[in-house]
């Protein structure tokens, strides 16, 4: 069945971020896109969910939704990525802009940043809540162990485009955690913490009234 230009780009979507939400729909008309979502919902080519927090949110079509924790980790990556020049990295994008850096392990996780001439290449890492402050300073450094271990990915260190992205729900976590990651600047790579609070509707949800 031919698709419409609404339907190939919210299918696109789903599939780049892995989950939508009504409030970030990438169209400019949002009354057209829920109405859009609703009939692939009909159809059979996605599906629909109501985490108890009262967040609705459409994925691929499966037999059971995101547990919270990869909820929390689509949902802060999506929320991440809504900066203009921001988006979560697909095999396309590295054909296009990265294309020595094909291999086992990406796309995944990662996002491309093209607000200069020269596109930046940044690993997103979404925290659940759970880790400590020093847990994710010990994987920050072996992550970029193994990063500097691929000739390809020195050279976007040389020349400053790679970084790495901490999300972390609270803004008390992002201070702690900016501190902790600093002495990290000596491996030439930018590891920066972002703070999105409204992942706590998800981490510690308030239970809706029925």
């Amino acid at each position: 069945m031919h698709q419409t230009k609404m339907e190939s780009l919210l299918l696109e979507h789903i599939a780049r971020h892995t989950i939508a939400i009504d409030r970030y729909l990438p169209a400019d008309n949002r009354e057209r896109a829920l109405l859009v979502l609703e009939r692939l919902h009909r159809m059979g080519q996605i599906s629909q969910w109501t985490h108890q927090s009262g967040l609705r949110y459409w994925t691929r079509s499966a037999s059971k939704p995101l547990s919270d924790s990869s909820l929390v980790r689509s949902l802060g990556f999506l929320l991440f990525c809504q900066q203009p020049t921001r988006r979560r990295l697909t095999s396309s994008d590295i054909d296009e802009f990265f294309p020595s850096l094909f291999r086992h392990g990406l796309p995944g996780g990662h996002y491309i940043d093209c607000e200069t001439d020269s596109p930046c290449l940044g690993r997103a890492c979404v925290d659940t809540g759970a880790s400590k402050v020093k847990r994710i300073t010990v994987r920050a450094g072996e992550m970029i162990r193994k990063y500097r271990q691929s000739e390809a990915f020195n050279v976007l260190l040389k020349d400053n485009r790679f970084q790495i992205t901490w999300i972390v729900p609270t803004t008390a976590k992002q201070h702690r955690l900016t501190e902790a990651l600093a002495p990290l600047v000596l491996t030439g790579v930018n590891c920066r913490v972002c703070a999105i609070p409204e992942l706590l509707n998800v981490l510690a949800p308030i239970p809706q009234r029925v």
